[in-house]
C-alpha cells in the first residue's frame, strides 16, 4: 500500500484529468489519537479510478490547524473511484484512511467525516490465503506485520531451525513461513495451511458479432479479434481521461480503446457489467462490456429498504454484505446469516445455502426475518437501479431492494 500511496502523492500535481467538466468532492479528515499536529503537517486527499488512474486531489499544509481538517477538490464528472486521505509529518506518512468508494456521477459529493489511523510502513508485503481467509503480511525491523480486518499484529522474529518464524511471547500469535507456504496462528487459533497468492489486477472486456476479447494486465493490452483468429499483445499506454471515459490510443496499429463507468448488459448473455467499452479498429467500431460483475455486488454494506412490495419498518435493520470472493453475510433483522453467492450463466445469481444464528427476538423482528429469508431463498438474478439501488430478483421480479 505504501508504494502506491507515495506514487499517487507524487503524481498529484501532474494530473491531466481536470481539463473537462468537473464535480467537487469534499469532506473532512480526522483521527482518534490524542496528539496535536505540528505546523508542518500536510493533509493529502486524492481520488483514483480505473487501474489506479489519478482523477484529482489536493494537498494543503495544516498551518497550525487541528483535526478535523476540511478538504475540497475537483474531479472529472462521470467516473467512479476510491478516495484516500493521508497526513504527512516531516515528509513521512503518519496517518492514512481506508479507501472510500465514490460512485460515478456528475453531482458534487460530500464524503462527510473520513477517519484516519496510524500508518506503519511494513516493507515488503504479500498476500496469503489461509483457507477462506486472506491476510496481508509485511516485514519490518525483524517484525512480521499481519493485517486482518479487525487488528494489526506485530510479531518479533523467533528462533527456528527451518523457515522464518515470528511469534508473540505468549505463543498465541505465530507466523511460520516456509517458502510459499506458511502456518498462521492468531489469538490461539491455528488457521488452515496458508499459501502465498499473487494479486490479480487483470481486467477483461468482451463483445459480440464478431466476438472479441481484451485483457489488461501487467502493463500489457492483449486483444483477440474475430473469435480469436487475430491476436495482438501490445504495451499499454497511459490513459487519457476525457469526455467521461478512459482512452487508450494504439496509433501504430490503427486501434483505440475507451471505457466508461456506466452499467453495461451483454447483448447475448444478459449479464450485467460495471463498464461500457468501445473498440475502434481500421474497419469499424466494436462495442462491448468490461469489468468484474461481482464488483457490482461487493463492497460497502447494503441496507434493505423493501422486501417484496413492503417497505422495511423501523423495527429492525436488514443488511447484506458481499465479498469479492463470493461470500454473503448480514443481519436478517434479528439473526446474523452467512453463506455463498455465485454468478450463474445468462446473468443469473445463486445465493446459498445460508446458515444463521438462532436467537429469539420480539415478534415484529421475527416476522421481518421470515419475510427476508423467504424472499432471498428464491433470488435468481439481480439488477442495479438508476439511483444505484441493488435489486435482487426472482424470474425478473424484484423481491428485495437495498441501498448504500
Amino acid at each position: 500500500m505504501s508504494k502506491t500511496l507515495i506514487a499517487l502523492i507524487a503524481a498529484l500535481a501532474s494530473s491531466s484529468a481536470l481539463a473537462q467538466e468537473t464535480r467537487t468532492v469534499s469532506g473532512e479528515a480526522t483521527y482518534r489519537e490524542r496528539m496535536a499536529l505540528p505546523d508542518d503537517a500536510e493533509l493529502i486527499v486524492f481520488l483514483t479510478g480505473f487501474q489506479g488512474n489519478e482523477l484529482g486531489g489536493m494537498s494543503e499544509a495544516a498551518d497550525g490547524r487541528q483535526v478535523p481538517l476540511p478538504f475540497s477538490f475537483s474531479v472529472p464528472g462521470g467516473f467512479k473511484g476510491e478516495l484516500t486521505a493521508a497526513i504527512m509529518i516531516d515528509d513521512a506518512l503518519r496517518f492514512v484512511s481506508d479507501p472510500v468508494e465514490v460512485a460515478a456521477g456528475t453531482a458534487d459529493v460530500d464524503i462527510g467525516t473520513i477517519w484516519l489511523s496510524g500508518f506503519t510502513p511494513s516493507g515488503f508485503q504479500s498476500t496469503w490465503a489461509c483457507g477462506d481467509d486472506r491476510f496481508t503480511i509485511g516485514f519490518r525491523d525483524n517484525l512480521a506485520v499481519i493485517e486482518t480486518e479487525e487488528r494489526i499484529f506485530e510479531l518479533p522474529q523467533a528462533i527456528s531451525a527451518d523457515g522464518a518464524r515470528f511469534a508473540s511471547e505468549d505463543g498465541r500469535n505465530e507466523f511460520w513461513g516456509k517458502g510459499d507456504k506458511a502456518t498462521l496462528t492468531l489469538d490461539g487459533v491455528t488457521l488452515p495451511e496458508c499459501e502465498m497468492v499473487e494479486d490479480d489486477n487483470s481486467w477483461t472486456a468482451q463483445g459480440n458479432e464478431p466476438g472479441w476479447r481484451a485483457v489488461m494486465a501487467n502493463g500489457r493490452f492483449r486483444l483477440d479479434l474475430n473469435y480469436g483468429d487475430d491476436r495482438l499483445d501490445l504495451r499499454l499506454p497511459e490513459a487519457e481521461i476525457s469526455e467521461g471515459a478512459y482512452h487508450y490510443d494504439f496509433a501504430a496499429f490503427g486501434l483505440s480503446f475507451a471505457l466508461s463507468d456506466r452499467l453495461c448488459r451483454d447483448d447475448m448473455s444478459g449479464r450485467l457489467f460495471p463498464q461500457e467499452v468501445e473498440l475502434e479498429t481500421a474497419t469499424g467500431v466494436l462495442k462491448g462490456c468490461g469489468g468484474d460483475t461481482m464488483s457490482l455486488l461487493a463492497g460497502p454494506e447494503w441496507t434493505v429498504s423493501e422486501i417484496g412490495p413492503e417497505s422495511v419498518s423501523d423495527s429492525g435493520e436488514v443488511t447484506i454484505s458481499v465479498s469479492a470472493d463470493g461470500r454473503i453475510s448480514g443481519s436478517a433483522g434479528c439473526n446474523r446469516f452467512m453463506g455463498a453467492v455465485k454468478l450463474g450463466g445468462e446473468g443469473g445469481l445463486e445465493i446459498g445455502p445460508l446458515a444463521a444464528t438462532n436467537m429469539a427476538c420480539e415478534e415484529p423482528l421475527m416476522a421481518l426475518e421470515r419475510d427476508f429469508f423467504r424472499a432471498i431463498d428464491v433470488v435468481n438474478g439481480f439488477n442495479i437501479a438508476e439511483n444505484g439501488d441493488l435489486l435482487l430478483t426472482a424470474d425478473g421480479e424484484t423481491v428485495i431492494r437495498a441501498a448504500r
